[in-house]
Parts: structure tokens; C-alpha cells; sequence
């Protein structure tokens, strides 16, 4: 028995490691065989022909409170394990295991077929986008130029997407699992009376969708002009096509030569299979009769999913996220009716609580920055460097100061620079389950309600840029800044373009600083830029022009900042995942062989299970599912 119980700890062990070696890069297949999403699950609530001006307030046209009250947007969503699921694994099987009346070994071996599938999937959008949300589930994509902009709307300047395109973005995120779990008790009496070991090892096909379908008021024909994204004009043919196509991550445009590294959110669903944590129980019930027990267990979890590697938004996730664990449990029941006629009909009550720590692992994130900015790592960063052509600032020719920095032509997501490597660990664990089980003869029912709950998470920065981004390197916000002055402006193409400094620290995912003004002759001279100064270049000194497409022959001097406001890691909020919580309620319907002779009792039954979460806030989340389950096994004596 103990080269037995020795030989099954070497297996759990060996196929872990081997396991979370393998599964320890994110090969999720996303993408590369489209398989669109049903989208129309959830319209948004104000659309009835996908007009994106049907709501110019965020939130204005959606009766759930939730999309109002949660105004975060959060980049990650941390999602249950599949392994965690008291409820799946106590169902049916309360005659096999935890006897009281053994001297020997025996055992139970189960497997349960699962599908589970999320749903209030407007709980889930709003999760991710927060108050950026128009109906609880669309995003308004509109550029710098459009009239009447939502101010939820995300300015689709960023993207690459021309100043008068105006679209409407759906959603409505949908995870699905195929899950295997197999489940293997063994009763150690024959070591000591009440002990045994348990293991579970769930195989996991999962998948991931955010449902996300464009619709368009315009797709925009405006150029952008000389010196906003580039030296010279960008042709609206060389723009993506659409907001869809430019948050996929492969298009570049003008001086954006680095596309989206992390965040990308793709229009199919991303999919993986994996082995979910393994975890192993040894416990020892220490308190036994024929009409209740107690007892307490150690538990371990062997992490053999895979972990977060930010490349996209809504990306699967098997497992715990690569944590292992460590923590303790308890089990028990009490049978509060048996038949005097018939010992094999009687009602009883069962309770398991599960405890446990995540330690620390390493995963990589997306972060938005700070200043209450949500969904900010999807705008644009410029690079700023050393001012090689004497960039100037001031009112005059003789007042005027020398910019410490100037832009070096190159322009980055956000993400790729707030993209970290951070070690995660969550402090505690939990998974409850009560349950009312009834055994008539071969016929068993059972009926249960499960908790499941979890701390937020917390982080130990290690500040390492999982995008590759040199840490030399220094950036500014773009928001709607001109990039670019002019020594002098020709009819048709402008000449001589000079790299300025514009920063502007204040911009948010919905407008720059430019927009803001109340001015538009302040807005079109760039001077919503920090700290503006007339700008000039040197020797001798010249004043540098902004580019007007109205006006090609224009002689207005263009705003830079001197000096410019840098980004830096200060500036990166590192929001963690929240708390979670959430409750289940499940059954289960079984048949049992017992009027075999032999010493093998197979067993089959169906069950469900329907998971609700409270309404989202900034406190805690959780994923509402449903699932179906077929589990069938074996006890052995």
C-alpha cells in the first residue's frame, strides 16, 4: 500500500512539473482560423439601426446600474479555475468515499464531462471597459473632427483612423469550457482509519470571446495633415479600414511604425486546451459513524494551465494563473433521516470548505495610467529625445528658451510601454459547498448551493517592460498635439518640417488637450500643448508654422511645449484585479449497479449548475456561467 500511495505521489508530482513546463508560454490559438462571433446576443440598448450618436451621455441609454456605477475598466480579468469546483466534485459520490466502516483500502475513481458558458456578458463589458461604455456593451470610436462628439467616445486619431471617422464597437463577451475532470479518492485505512487521499485533474478546452462587431456612420475620407502623425500628409487609403482592423495589431501608419504589442482585441474567438491545476488532498477524518464524520485535509495545487502574457484584451486562461498553492480544508456530513426498513434510504447533509493561498508568480500585464484614466494604454505615446536643432520656445525673438527635448519621429501605442512583468499573489481562497443528499437504493439526488470567493490580488513590480522597450528611451503623451512645425509653407506641400515638443499629459482615451479649448483658433495653433511657447528653430532664428488643410498658404506659428511633460514609470497605474465572490446553486441525478456481487460499483449521473455574481463594481467581480454535467465512475474496495 505505501509503494502504491508512493508511486501515485511521484506520477502527481512528475506530470505537474512537466506539464507547467510545457504550458508555461501563451500559445493561445487566437485568430489564426477565424471563427466569428455570434454577436447578436446583446445589442446595445439604444441602437436600433447601429447609429452611434443614439448616445451622447456614457451610459445615458442603459437601465443596468452596473455599466454607471463601475467607471474603472479593468485590463485583466482574472477568471475561477476550473479546478476550483466543489460543487462539480462532491455531487454523487457521497456513498464512496469518507466510509466509516473500512479496515482496508478502497477507492473512487470519477470523471466528469462539463460544458459551461458564461453569460450577462454586459457585466463583463463593463468590467473591462468601464464608463467608456455607450448602452452597456458599445464603444463610440469617433475622430478629433467629428461634430458633437460623445464625450465617452475613444478618439479614433489613435488608432490610425482618420479625424472624421465615427463607428459604433459591440460586445458581448462570451467564455466557454469543455471541461474533463478526473477525480481519484483513496481511503487509507489500512495506513491509519480515516485517511485518504484525493486528487483532481481537470482537462480543460477552453474559449475565449469578446463578440465585438463594428458598425459605421462613416468610415472617414479625411487625410491626416502634415505634421500631426508625420512629416507630410497621410492618404486616408494608407489608414486602416477600420477600428476592428487597427486593435487587431497589424497595422501601422505615418510615424507609428510599432503596432499594438499587448491589448489587441480580436473580432474571433481565441481558444486553448490545457491540464488546469492539479491539485492533491491528503486528509484524515479523524471523527466517524455510520450517520456523520469530520474531518480536515491539507491540500496543494500543482499549476499546469497557463498565465497571462497580455497579448490580447479578453485572453483564456486555464488554471490559476500559474500559482501554486498551499492551503488546508475540512469535510463532513450527517445524515438526519434513514429508513428503519431500509439502511440504504437516507437523507443527508454534506459540507466541504475549501481553503487556500496563491503564491507569488510572475505574469505580464497591461496597466492604464494614472489620474483616474481608464483605458488609457490604448493611446499614443511620443518619443522624445535629445533637441539636436536648437528647438526654441518663447514670445519673441528675444525671449526665448532652449526645449530639453525634441520628437524623434517616432510614434508608440501606450501599451507597448506600459505592458509589465509583475509578480502576483492572492492571499486567500475559498470554495464552500452545502449540500442535501438523497439515496434511495440504487437512486440518488442531490441538491447543493456553493460560495466561491477570493481576495484581490497584490503585485511586486519588477519593473521589466514585457514589450522590449528600452528603458533609455523617453516618452510623451500625443493626445491631438502637432508633432511637426514648418520653417515656411508653399502652396500644395509644406517644406522644411522640424520635429517640435509638443506633450500633452492631460489627454485621455476620449479627446486631447487641443479639444478642450474652447478656442478653436487656440486648438488649430497646437496650443493645447503643456506649457506652450511660440515655437522656433535656430541659427538663425525662424518661427516654425502649423499646416492647416483649409489653408494651404497659412502663416500661423504653431505651439510647442517647453518644456515637455515625460511619462514615466510613476505614471503607470497598476490597478490589480479586484476581490471576487460568487454563488452557485447545483444538483445532481445519479443511478448506481450496487446489486453486483463483485467488489466494483459503477455509478453514472447528470447534473448542472448555475453561477451568479453580484453586479460589477470597482470592489469586486466575478463571471456569471451555467454549466451541464455528465460524471460517471467506479468504487472499489
Amino acid at each position: 500500500m505505501r509503494r502504491v500511495l508512493k508511486g501515485l505521489l511521484t506520477v502527481a508530482l512528475v506530470v505537474s512539473f512537466s506539464l507547467a513546463s510545457a504550458a508555461g508560454n501563451c500559445g493561445s490559438n487566437c485568430g489564426s482560423s477565424c471563427n466569428p462571433c455570434y454577436t447578436s446576443c446583446c445589442d446595445p440598448c439604444c441602437n436600433t439601426s447601429c447609429d452611434p450618436c443614439c448616445g451622447t451621455n456614457c451610459g445615458s441609454c442603459c437601465d443596468d446600474d452596473c455599466c454607471q456605477n463601475n467607471a474603472c475598466g479593468y485590463p485583466f480579468l482574472a477568471y475561477r479555475s476550473q479546478s476550483w469546483n466543489a460543487a462539480r466534485q462532491i455531487a454523487g459520490i457521497q456513498p464512496y468515499i469518507n466510509r466509516y466502516d473500512m479496515d482496508s483500502t478502497y477507492g473512487n475513481f470519477s470523471v466528469a464531462l462539463e460544458y459551461t458558458r458564461s453569460f450577462r456578458p454586459e457585466h463583463i463589458a463593463s468590467f473591462l471597459f468601464g464608463g467608456d461604455l455607450v448602452g452597456c456593451n458599445s464603444l463610440l470610436i469617433q475622430g478629433s473632427l467629428v461634430e458633437d462628439r460623445s464625450p465617452c467616445a475613444w478618439m479614433a486619431d489613435y488608432f490610425g483612423l482618420p479625424t472624421d471617422f465615427n463607428s459604433c464597437v459591440s460586445f458581448c463577451p462570451r467564455i466557454e469550457n469543455v471541461i474533463v475532470d478526473f477525480d481519484f479518492y483513496l481511503g487509507l485505512d489500512e495506513v491509519t482509519e480515516g485517511m485518504y487521499l484525493r486528487i483532481y485533474a481537470p482537462l480543460v478546452w477552453t474559449r475565449w470571446g469578446l463578440c465585438m462587431s463594428e458598425c459605421f456612420k462613416t468610415q472617414g475620407e479625411a487625410d491626416f495633415k502634415p505634421g500631426y502623425m508625420a512629416e507630410g500628409a497621410i492618404d486616408r487609403a494608407d489608414l486602416p479600414k477600420s477600428f476592428t482592423e487597427a486593435i487587431n495589431g497589424c497595422t501601422t501608419w505615418g510615424d507609428m511604425k510599432t503596432p499594438l504589442c499587448a491589448g489587441r482585441m480580436s473580432p474571433c474567438y481565441c481558444t486553448l486546451t490545457r491540464l488546469s491545476d492539479i491539485q492533491l488532498v491528503l486528509g484524515w477524518n479523524f471523527v466517524r459513524d455510520c450517520d456523520y464524520h469530520f474531518g480536515l485535509n491539507i491540500r496543494a495545487g500543482f499549476p499546469t494551465g497557463n498565465k497571462p502574457c497580455g497579448k490580447y484584451l479578453f485572453e483564456p486562461i486555464i488554471g490559476n494563473g500559474k500559482h501554486w498553492e498551499l492551503g488546508a480544508g475540512l469535510t463532513s456530513k450527517y445524515i438526519c433521516w434513514r429508513s428503519e426498513d431500509n439502511e440504504d434510504n437516507y437523507l443527508g447533509v454534506y459540507f466541504d470548505a475549501n481553503f487556500a493561498h496563491l503564491f507569488k508568480t510572475c505574469q505580464c500585464r497591461s496597466f492604464d495610467f494614472c489620474g483616474c484614466r481608464p483605458n488609457s494604454r490604448y493611446m499614443l505615446l511620443a518619443e522624445m529625445g535629445t533637441n539636436e536643432n536648437e528647438l526654441k520656445g518663447g514670445p519673441d525673438t528675444q525671449n526665448l528658451t532652449t526645449a530639453n527635448y525634441q520628437y524623434q519621429k517616432n510614434l508608440v501605442p501606450a501599451i507597448n510601454y506600459t505592458t509589465y512583468n509583475v509578480d502576483v499573489r492572492i492571499d486567500i481562497q475559498a470554495d464552500i459547498v452545502l449540500k442535501l443528499g438523497y439515496i434511495r437504493d440504487n437512486w440518488g439526488c442531490d441538491l447543493g448551493f456553493n460560495l466561491w470567493a477570493r481576495t484581490g490580488e497584490k503585485f511586486c513590480n519588477d519593473n521589466c517592460c514585457c514589450c522590449g522597450c528600452p528603458s533609455d528611451r523617453r516618452y510623451a503623451m500625443k493626445g491631438d498635439a502637432d508633432v511637426y512645425g514648418f520653417y515656411a509653407i508653399g502652396e500644395g506641400n509644406p517644406t522644411n518640417p522640424l520635429p517640435i515638443s509638443s506633450s500633452q499629459c492631460a489627454a485621455t482615451i476620449n479627446n486631447g488637450q487641443n479639444l478642450r479649448l474652447d478656442n478653436a483658433t487656440e486648438a488649430a495653433v497646437n496650443k493645447g500643448v503643456d506649457n506652450p511657447e511660440l515655437a522656433w528653430a535656430n541659427d538663425p532664428v525662424q518661427a516654425l508654422y502649423v499646416y492647416d488643410n483649409d489653408a494651404p498658404i497659412s502663416f500661423d506659428q504653431i505651439y510647442t511645449s517647453v518644456q515637455p511633460k515625460l511619462v514615466s514609470y510613476d505614471d503607470v497605474n497598476f490597478c490589480k484585479s479586484p476581490s471576487a465572490i460568487s454563488y452557485k446553486v447545483f444538483g445532481n441525478f445519479s443511478y448506481a449497479w450496487r446489486d453486483r456481487e463483485e467488489c466494483w460499483t459503477p455509478y453514472l449521473g447528470i447534473g448542472g449548475e448555475a453561477e451568479f455574481a453580484p453586479k460589477c463594481n470597482a470592489c469586486k467581480f466575478a463571471v456569471s456561467q451555467w454549466g451541464i454535467w455528465l460524471k460517471g465512475g467506479v468504487a472499489f474496495e
